[in-house]
């Protein structure tokens, strides 16, 4: 359920004063409020599931903790050894086909890691990036994580982050690398759709790096990053922990031994991610490398690199980690080797009189964060450095006071840490806009990030309510007037990436250890269930659609039919098609049906995906043992994960001359929705009566004899005491085929109450009734639910004011939950009931209501 601000009168004012006010749900008007109490140990709970949302390859499911995501792009499994799916020359490929192909299936296996944003290209420098600074997070303040009992979901994480990287590194029978993959994915190609990762089809060509081509600043990255892994899991999991090391030191042996060298943007990142420098990735490396081993060596190759000036200059991020290279120095420097800047100043020539100071370079950069010398301040007293991801570099240096306290104010809060904890407070919600930059923080958070998994959307240009909740992302954040834009569409305010919110959870897990109070909770039993994927994914595959009348004069005429299919599957399917039942009863020559035919009018998946094509054919006879009027025409999609992709498929059905056509008594057109004309995207509801098919078999919706997927529940005890199921679909007869399907429906009227934290409804059976297979006789009420998705929410409202309006038609079930204020009419009140009630100035609606 959406909440809204309460005392949102602008927004209001915009709903009640158009039917077409879904342009207007982001917009949350910029309002002083009460100063909010953050809560540092649900914000770091939330911000690890940024990554479940972005998990890529063959082990999501079994690692992720979303119902809503499954494996994806499971073919970078096998990319194909040639010099089109990859950037190696073919005498490469076959002298090493060994170290590449080590099971000899004739792929390299380069599967798993993370979605680099709301886009599906992993990018090697922010993937290398996020890896390490989440380890760096979990390195420094992992008593929070225990704390909070968010150990087990980063641990998670980060061994999937790192297993990826050692799975991207091949190793030759020495030990010694041979190549690494540093990009899975073309970013131009890949932005060329907007669908979720288990739908997509596009070619990802894979991109290595070589002794021919060292690229040092992936190399050193990834070193550092299997580096800091081995620190976090020496102590529980030592094993892996030895191969974390063992895969560093190879990446930087490579590094160290070949040629340094910047990476070449062209061949992979493009300008998507553009490189500038190695130096720093380098040092990087090195300083961990230096912090396990004690090994001076390491130390000596950080002397003719180092930029001790650098890292007041910006922000740590992807491509600068000079901030992050004081800090872990100072470390070393405090606690393990004080000569480190003495035997720096006499290999780099300075003056031993010159005031060198790991720390000291650390508080000078936080100082200039606070005071505007880098970036500037804005009106609301927010550090911002840059548009894009203001809230990413803001992070940043929260972590970095944080860490700076921890060893230079005996691990206790000082001005820094105040600082931060400022900082931080803006981003939950404590600003000019009222609204928290980590999605679904709270009622006020962001609600729209540019994320195609999350969206479920067509196009990111569509302003609907998305179908998933991309919990802990942080947005790109607000500008330099403290000003945002929530909607999908804006990829500068409302990006979300790994690397975004890879110092934003170090953050939150340094200002609870520091901050954090018996108040401060996680929430319970989360994620709560996503209504739109059903338990573990479900298997539920139905059809969302408005019909349009087109009937001449002489009787004659078509139903024209705008669809989309949908599913709570995780699990694509390539065979799907769907039916549409339709009766001839009324014609006056049954020969006539040659007359009737199917004709596409829109195909979306063939305009935007080819070789995607919907098929349409028939009429076929459905059963002529139980009633000889009843065909069907049939859309397939073979080979193309149609269900869930968003495309719209319109078509026509019936004939334009020759004799009677009647749509009213077509069992596919039983409770549809009615539109003026096909022009009217976002109408679509769902029918159970255009049934879906795979490879023939009935996976969705009711047939005209009554058959239908039968669902077989299992119950399973959850922690608390709640129940879950499990489904089974399997196609059952419930009519002969001399008798019409009847089925029990039990009416049930609900009165639908909010509170100012959740959206509950309370319902009282009435009397069960019988209803025939084609009756629109209405199920259970919940009142303002207008598009039946069994939610209220801003497109309930959206399409409540177009029926009253007309432009719409509605069915009974719809005009019954419609019916806001219980007097039995569907008009302008009943909306403004709705809207009143969405942004909580009325608390129920209904006619119970109180």
């Amino acid at each position: 359920m959406k909440h809204f601000a309460k005392g949102s009168k602008r927004l209001l004012s915009v709903l009640l004063s158009s039917a077409m006010v879904v342009s207007s749900c982001g917009s949350v008007s910029a309002g002083a409020a009460g100063k909010k109490e953050a809560n540092f140990a649900r914000a770091l709970q939330y911000s690890i599931y940024f990554y479940d949302g972005n998990m890529c390859g063959t082990e999501v499911q079994e690692n992720n903790r979303y119902s809503w995501r499954g494996d994806c792009h499971t073919y970078d499994a096998q990319v194909a050894m040639n010099s089109t799916a990859t950037n190696l020359s073919a005498d490469f490929l076959t002298k090493y086909k060994d170290v590449l192909d080590p099971d000899g299936d004739g792929y390299i296996d380069v599967a798993g890691g993370f979605h680099d944003a709301g886009d599906h290209v992993k990018f090697g420098m922010p993937e290398n990036y996020s890896a390490a600074t989440l380890g760096w997070g979990y390195y420094e303040f992992r008593d929070a994580y225990e704390k909070t009992g968010q150990n087990d979901h980063i641990e998670t994480i980060l061994r999937y982050f790192n297993d990826y990287l050692m799975k991207c590194t091949f190793l030759d029978s020495n030990g010694d690398v041979i190549a690494h993959c540093y990009q899975v994915g073309d970013g131009d190609i890949d932005h060329a759709y907007w669908n979720a990762p288990e739908l997509d089809e596009m070619d990802r060509p894979a991109y290595f790096l070589t002794a021919d081509k060292p690229q040092t600043d992936y190399v050193a990255s990834a070193a550092a990053s299997l580096a800091i892994n081995y620190l976090n899991f020496k102590d529980t999991d030592p094993e892996y922990a030895q191969k974390s090391l063992d895969y560093a030191t190879a990446l930087y042996k490579f590094a160290e031994t070949h040629d340094k060298e910047l990476s070449d943007n062209g061949d992979g990142p493009k300008s998507y991610y553009n490189s500038s420098k190695w130096e720093d990735d380098y040092c990087w490396a090195s300083a961990w490398m230096y912090k396990i081993t004690g090994d001076h060596h390491y130390l000596e190759q950080i002397f003719p690199y180092y930029d001790y000036y650098a890292a007041p200059c910006y922000v740590y991020c992807w491509n600068d980690v000079w901030g992050g290279v004081q800090c872990v120095l100072g470390e070393i420097t405090s606690e393990q080797y004080p000569n480190f800047i003495d035997e720096y100043k006499e290999a780099a020539g300075k003056s031993p009189y010159e005031e060198m100071n790991c720390w000291g370079s650390v508080e000078e950069a936080l100082n200039k964060y606070m005071t505007g010398g880098v970036g500037t301040i804005t009106p609301a007293g927010y550090f911002w450095l840059n548009t894009w991801g203001s809230a990413r570099y803001n992070a940043a240096a929260q972590m970095m006071a944080l860490v700076y306290d921890k060893y230079n104010n005996n691990g206790k809060p000082g001005k820094y840490s105040e600082w931060a904890k400022g900082q931080m407070e803006y981003l939950l919600g404590d600003n000019p806009m009222n609204r928290a930059y980590e999605v679904g923080y709270d009622e006020t958070a962001a609600k729209f990030p540019h994320h195609r998994a999350a969206s479920g959307l067509t196009k990111c240009e569509d302003t609907d309510e998305q179908k998933h909740v991309l919990y802990g992302a942080l947005v790109g954040g607000p500008d330099a007037q403290d000003k945002h834009n929530d909607i999908t569409a804006d990829w500068i305010y409302n990006e979300v990436t790994i690397d975004y919110n890879a110092a934003f959870v170090g953050a939150c897990a340094g200002l609870y250890d520091y901050y954090g109070t018996d108040a401060m909770e996680i929430t319970p039993d989360f994620p709560p269930e996503d209504k739109n994927s059903g338990n573990e994914g479900g298997n539920d595959f139905w059809v969302d659609a408005y019909a349009v009348d087109d009937i001449q004069t002489s009787g004659a005429g078509v139903t024209k039919l705008a669809i989309q299919m949908r599913t709570n599957s995780i699990t694509p399917k390539t065979d799907l098609s769907m039916r549409y039942y339709f009766s001839i009863a009324e014609l006056k020559d049954k020969a006539n049906i040659s007359l009737v035919q199917g004709q596409e009018l829109y195909d979306q998946a063939s305009v935007e995906a080819a070789p995607a094509d919907g098929v349409i054919s028939g009429p076929y006879q459905f059963d002529a043992s139980y009633d000889p009027d009843i065909y069907y025409v049939e859309v397939k999609w073979d080979g193309y994960k149609i269900a869930n992709s968003n495309k719209k498929y319109q078509f026509t059905v019936g004939f334009y001359y020759g004799d009677t056509w009647d749509p009213t008594n077509d069992w596919s057109y039983q409770g549809i929705t009615k539109c003026k004309d096909t022009y009217q995207d976002g109408s679509e509801t769902r029918t159970d009566y255009i049934c879906v098919y795979s490879n023939g078999e009935l996976v969705g919706g009711i047939e005209p004899n009554g058959n239908k997927p039968a669902v077989t529940t299992t119950p399973s005890e959850t922690t608390t005491g709640t129940t879950t199921t499990t489904t089974t679909v399997t196609t059952t007869n419930s009519a002969t085929s001399t008798e019409k399907a009847t089925e029990t429906t039990v009416s049930t009227e609900e009165t639908t109450t909010m509170t100012s934290e959740t959206t509950e409804t309370t319902a009282t059976k009435q009397t069960s009734e019988a209803a025939s297979g084609s009756s629109d006789a209405a199920g259970s009420i919940l009142y303002g639910d207008a598009n039946l998705d069994g939610r209220i929410d801003i497109t309930d409202a959206v399409l409540l004011n177009k029926i009253v309006a007309g432009s719409v038609s509605a069915n009974t079930q719809q005009r019954l939950n419609g019916d806001c204020n219980g007097d039995g009419a569907l008009d302008s009140g009943d909306g403004i009931l709705l809207l009143q009630f969405l942004v909580h100035i009325i608390q129920s609606i209904g006619p119970s209501a109180k």
